[in-house]
C-alpha cells in the first residue's frame, strides 16, 4: 500500500513502500541493494581460445620433435660401396677382385640410404671365383632395432636351412648364418645403432659339383673357415663409414 507523500522542510519525499526496507527500521540490512551483473566476456570463449593454443603450441611441439635431427652414430651414406669395402681380409685369402665383375648401386630418400655391392674374389690359377655381395641400409628416421631378428634371421617354411649364431665384438647386435649343404652360403648380419650390414660370401659351385654331397661339404667348410675374414672386413667398412669425409 502506497502512502501520502509528506512535506518535509519544502521538499515532497514519497512514503517507503510497504515491505520496502528502511536504514535503521525492523529487518534492515547494511547492504547495499543489487544490482545487475556487469556483462563479461562468456567464460567458454576464454576456454576455447586457451585449448587452440595449448593446441597448436603441443602440435608444433610434436612436429619438432617428430623431425629432428635423429642420431646416425656417425654413419653417412655410401655412393659407392664397392669403393668403400675394401675387403682386404677376404681377398688376403680368396685372390683379388674381378674388377670386370663388379656391380654397385645406391638409392637415396630422406627417410632410408640404400646402398648395394656385388664381386667376385679369386685366383686365376685355381679358376674358382667366391661371391660377395654387401648391403648397407642408413635407418634416418625408424629405428631397425625392433625388426632386425625378424627379418634377417632363417624362419621357418622359408626354405633356409641355416642356423644362426650370435657373434659378439662387432655392432649392436650380429648373427653369422651358419651356410649348409642345402644353402652354401656365408651371411653375416649386423645392426650398429641406425645402421644395418649384411655380408654374403657364396661358394664357386658349378651345374655339376653342385649335385656332389663329398663337394657341396667342402664347400660349407671352406666358408666356415671365413668367417673372421668377413666380420674384419665388414668392421673395417663400418669404421670407414664413420670416418669424417
Amino acid at each position: 500500500m502506497i502512502s501520502e507523500p509528506e512535506l518535509v522542510g519544502g521538499t515532497v519525499v514519497p512514503a517507503p513502500r510497504t515491505g520496502d526496507v528502511v536504514a535503521g527500521g525492523a529487518g534492515s540490512s547494511d547492504r547495499p541493494p543489487p544490482t545487475a551483473p556487469a556483462r563479461s566476456r562468456r567464460p567458454w570463449l576464454w576456454a576455447l581460445g586457451g585449448a587452440v593454443a595449448a593446441s597448436a603450441v603441443w602440435a608444433g611441439g610434436l612436429y619438432a620433435y617428430e623431425h629432428r635431427a635423429a642420431d646416425l652414430g656417425g654413419y653417412r651414406v655410401s655412393r659407392n660401396l664397392c669403393l668403400d669395402a675394401e675387403f682386404t681380409a677376404l681377398g688376403g685369402a680368396l685372390g683379388s677382385k674381378n674388377k670386370k665383375e663388379i656391380t654397385t648401386s645406391v638409392a637415396e630418400h630422406v627417410t632410408l640410404d640404400r646402398s648395394y655391392c656385388d664381386f667376385q674374389l679369386g685366383r686365376k690359377s685355381d679358376g674358382l671365383d667366391y661371391g660377395v655381395s654387401i648391403t648397407y641400409k642408413l635407418h634416418k628416421e625408424t629405428d631397425p632395432e625392433a625388426e632386425f631378428d625378424a627379418l634377417h634371421l632363417p624362419a621357418a617354411g622359408d626354405g633356409d636351412l641355416r642356423r644362426a649364431e650370435r657373434v659378439e665384438g662387432i655392432g649392436e647386435r650380429a648373427y653369422v648364418l651358419v651356410p649348409a649343404e642345402e644353402f652354401p652360403v656365408l651371411e653375416l648380419v649386423v645392426l650398429d645403432g641406425r645402421a644395418v650390414f649384411r655380408v654374403d660370401v657364396s661358394f664357386p659351385y658349378d651345374d655339376t659339383t653342385i649335385e656332389n654331397g663329398e663337394e657341396r661339404q667342402r664347400g660349407v667348410q671352406a666358408l666356415l673357415s671365413l668367417k673372421d675374414h668377413v666380420m674384419a672386413d665388414t668392421q673395417a667398412l663400418m669404421d670407414e663409414l664413420r670416418r669424417p669425409v
